[in-house]
Formats: structure tokens, C-alpha cells, sequence
């Protein structure tokens, strides 16, 4: 009798921790309060809308990761399985950057109707536009194995994305093709 009592107690303070241990490692969840507030996203002095509204929290604004990385030019996935957020800058974020670069390095002259420049000139800028397109092109071909590999999103996204870059390239070709032209023009 004595031994079974010891074995019923001994199951009963078993179950007892085995309780305690499951019950202290569950999550705990929390109510909280907050508002969505109307707020103005500004980025490098440009105003940018947001397509939803953030959330105010204790006096810290929460802003969809979505909405804020697709106004900075990037390309958002979600991998649910691992609870992942990836984000890729888009095709337009890049072209745009090689804008800025060119704006910068003063290449958005048409070398083509300059006739007072040089004609060294004219080819050493031909030769690095050359070489800038050359250098899109590889970054877009990189773009498109990274895509390829993402599983984050849809097939039919990833085949408009590749779409894209595709297109690009063939610009960028036509553009080395014209400027080679002008080149072999010149060079004469």
C-alpha cells in the first residue's frame, strides 16, 4: 500500500512540473493600445505616399515593411516558412542610382551633337559609357540569377520581373551598338 501511495505521489508531482515547465515556457501575449496615424514620408526631401497607414505605439511609429521598402525601390518577398522578410532592389531603384552617377559625372551630354568637344574627348566619354552600360548589363544578369532562385514569390512575379530585366538589356545594347557606331565614326 505504502508503495503505491509513493507512486501516486510521485506521478502526481511528475505531472505538477511537467505543467509548471510547459505553462512557464509559452509565450505570453499582451493586449496593447495604439492608433493608425496619418503621417508624411519624407525620403531625401521628396514626399512619398504610403498605402497604409502606420501604427502609433507608446510614442514609436511602426510602418509597414511592405510599404516603406516598395517607396525606397525595393522589391519585397516573404518566406512564411521561415518567418523571412527579403527585399531586393528593384530594376527602376537601379536605373535610377545610374542616373544620379551619370548626372554626377556630367554623361548626360548627347556626345553625338557635341562638335566642340574633342574628338579624344568624345571617345574616352564614349568608351566609359560604354563600359557603364557593360557594367548594368552584368548587374542586371545577377538580378536575374537571384531572382530565378527566390522562392518567395509567385512564378508568374518572377517571370515579369526577368521580363524586365530582359528588356533593359536589350536597351542597353542597343545603346552600346550606337555608341560604338559613333566610335568607329569617329575614329576614322
Amino acid at each position: 500500500m505504502k508503495k503505491t501511495i509513493h507512486i501516486i505521489i510521485a506521478l502526481c508531482l511528475g505531472m505538477m512540473i511537467g505543467m509548471t515547465t510547459t505553462a512557464l515556457g509559452a509565450p505570453i501575449k499582451e493586449t496593447v493600445q495604439a492608433s493608425f496615424e496619418k503621417i508624411k514620408f519624407v525620403v531625401n526631401g521628396e514626399e512619398k505616399p504610403l498605402d497604409a497607414d502606420p501604427l502609433v505605439y507608446q510614442g514609436s511609429t511602426y510602418l509597414p515593411v511592405r510599404t516603406v521598402l516598395n517607396t525606397l525601390g525595393y522589391d519585397v518577398g516573404y518566406k512564411a516558412d521561415t518567418k523571412t522578410v527579403t527585399a531586393d532592389k528593384s530594376l527602376d531603384a537601379i536605373l535610377s542610382e545610374m542616373d544620379s552617377l551619370k548626372k554626377e559625372e556630367g554623361e548626360q551630354m548627347d556626345v553625338s551633337s557635341n562638335n566642340s568637344q574633342s574628338v579624344e574627348k568624345q571617345i574616352e566619354t564614349l568608351n566609359h559609357l560604354i563600359t557603364r552600360e557593360r557594367e548594368l548589363i552584368e548587374n542586371i544578369e545577377t538580378m536575374i540569377q537571384e531572382s530565378k532562385k527566390r522562392t518567395d514569390v509567385s512564378e508568374e512575379s518572377k517571370n515579369e520581373r526577368i521580363k524586365e530585366f530582359n528588356e533593359r538589356i536589350e536597351r542597353s545594347n542597343e545603346i552600346i551598338k550606337r555608341h560604338q557606331d559613333k566610335l568607329t565614326e569617329l575614329q576614322k
